[in-house]
């Protein structure tokens, strides 16, 4: 079989490329700069919303959409294909993720949904604070099982690679932890001590409106706060899938921080 990875150069989707290449299974890439391509695969330069070169004479695909709409996607060359869609949880509420799943589902009936809580890649967006001892934002005490982008690729390659169709995962971190946890461990990894910083809520919604849009801002506080009460899921799908139990946030911050 040839599996396409698309988002090859990010973070989950260069570790499933690994994980392919340790499987022995050819696989193609989809990138926009041919020359951060990974090593030993078949490279095609191009865009996700224009599938139709890459996904010529593929068996599946490791999909990843990196927009916050789905407008204007076109999943039409991957008819019939096996597809390892990387979605979010919020798709239960609609949302990008959600118009995705759907487009996924009308293309074919070999569909696997990988609903990720969050990413613990997503905190290192705080390096630059956390070497200076504090991180600040807003919902410190918003609890988040985050998952380590690594077990997110281990399930793909077993998804891509056995038959998991029609099958839906929540793929989480094996515990929930606060976000002023989550800085206190970076803390740790640097070896250095981090402390959390609340932020005014105007000030976290200007600044994430700035970069993500006021959607997204709006979604993500309502979010956060509801953390607080409500800690997001601990999910066992990880290690049923994967075979192995989920990486800690403690053991991600080590790799990404000492």
């Amino acid at each position: 079989m040839t599996v396409l990875v698309t988002g090859a150069t990010g973070h989950t989707g260069r570790h499933v490329v690994a994980g392919l290449a340790a499987a022995g299974v050819k696989t193609r890439v989809l990138v926009r700069d041919r020359a951060k391509a990974p090593e030993g695969v078949d490279v095609v330069q191009g865009d996700i919303t224009d599938l139709a070169a890459a996904a010529d004479g593929i068996d599946a695909v490791y999909l990843l959409w990196p927009f916050f709409t789905a407008a204007g996607i076109d999943l039409e060359p991957l008819r019939g294909k096996k597809i390892v869609y990387l979605s979010a949880m919020a798709a239960e509420d609609g949302g990008v993720w959600g118009d995705v799943e759907a487009a996924v589902r009308r293309v074919t009936d070999d569909w696997t949904v990988l609903r990720v809580t969050g990413l613990a890649t997503n905190t290192l967006g705080w390096a630059e604070q956390a070497r200076t001892g504090v991180v600040r934002g807003p919902y410190g005490q918003a609890k988040r099982s985050l998952v380590h982008e690594r077990d997110v690729a281990d399930m793909a390659v077993k998804a891509l690679t056995e038959d998991h169709a029609r099958q839906t995962y929540l793929v989480t971190g094996p515990e929930a932890l606060t976000q002023a946890e989550q800085a206190r461990l970076i803390g740790q990894a640097l070896g250095k001590p981090v402390r959390w910083e609340e932020q005014p809520l105007d000030e976290a919604k200007t600044q994430l409106a700035h970069h993500m849009g006021e959607e997204f801002a709006v979604n993500a506080l309502r979010h956060w706060a509801s953390l607080v009460e409500e800690p997001e899921p601990v999910s066992l799908d990880v290690a049923r899938v994967a075979g192995h139990p989920a990486r800690p946030f403690e053991d991600w911050a080590r790799e990404h921080f000492s």
